[in-house]
């Protein structure tokens, strides 16, 4: 199973309620980070301190990274086009889901909802 984190799960887990997290771990799933999680973890306020940087540095190693292709990019323009309330972020997202055939891990799902044959892990 191909799984994308986004931000939100990440946050949750750092911030006590781990399960989701864990147990995606503990499945065997390949897990995916996009870069623009990255991005958005370390524009946090929590980044500030070193303690905290530390700790999402060694949890982001388990995961692949995965960078923007052009598809996904494309992919990520069309969703922002058809749904103009969608921040570019979870547009790249769910694009990069799409083009890995992943299932998209969150706790915002209204955020993905509406995407077509994006499938949100439960």
């Amino acid at each position: 199973m191909k799984i994308i984190i986004d931000t939100s799960v990440i946050i949750d887990h750092t911030r006590a309620s781990k399960g989701v997290l864990l147990k995606l771990i503990s499945s065997g799933a390949q897990i995916y980070i996009p870069m623009v999680v990255i991005s958005e973890l370390w524009a946090g306020v929590s980044m500030n301190d070193k303690n905290n940087e530390k700790k999402i540095e060694k949890l982001i190693e388990r995961f692949i990274e995965v960078d923007l292709s052009k598809e996904s990019a494309k992919k990520a323009g069309e969703l922002l086009r058809n749904n103009k309330l969608m921040e570019t972020i979870d547009a790249i997202i769910a694009a990069t889901a799409l083009e890995l055939g992943a299932q998209v891990a969150t706790s915002n799902k209204k955020h993905f909802s509406k995407i077509k044959n994006l499938k949100l892990y439960e």
